[in-house]
């Protein structure tokens, strides 16, 4: 299960590309222990001073009885991404907390936005790539 969604979120855009596609592989290798996990995407991204890289990696595992719940990790990588250095677990939600920020920020605007149509976009624009 863990392979399909990885696969098919491919991160095929921009110069990041084989990169993106090397941590993915990566965090596959590392999530496949774990039973019933999604891979969601990646987010915070950066380059560290030492020529390495860092990221927030988001994933979703689901619970014996079928909800999802949302699990955040800061990874850092080798420069190219093809080797996970350190899996920190964090205890944020980035995925809901910044779907929180657009619907408040949609009702401020007087748009009555729930947090179903934004995730239906995440899963559009998933299918696209």
């Amino acid at each position: 299960m863990a392979h399909a969604a990885l696969t098919s979120c491919g991160w095929n855009v921009g110069q990041g590309d084989i990169r993106d596609r090397n941590i993915s592989n990566a965090t596959l290798a590392y999530l496949d222990s774990i039973h019933d996990v999604e891979y969601v995407g990646l987010a915070d991204t950066h380059d560290l001073e030492n020529g390495n890289f860092q990221a927030v990696v988001i994933y979703n595992v689901t619970d014996s009885t079928g909800r999802k719940k949302e699990h955040n990790a800061r990874v850092t990588t080798n420069h190219d991404g093809s080797e996970i250095l350190t899996w920190e677990d964090l205890d944020s939600e980035v995925l809901s907390d910044t779907k929180q920020k657009i619907s408040d920020k949609m009702e401020e605007k007087g748009i009555n936005l729930d947090g179903s149509l934004i995730d239906a976009l995440i899963e559009l624009k998933n299918q696209t790539r």
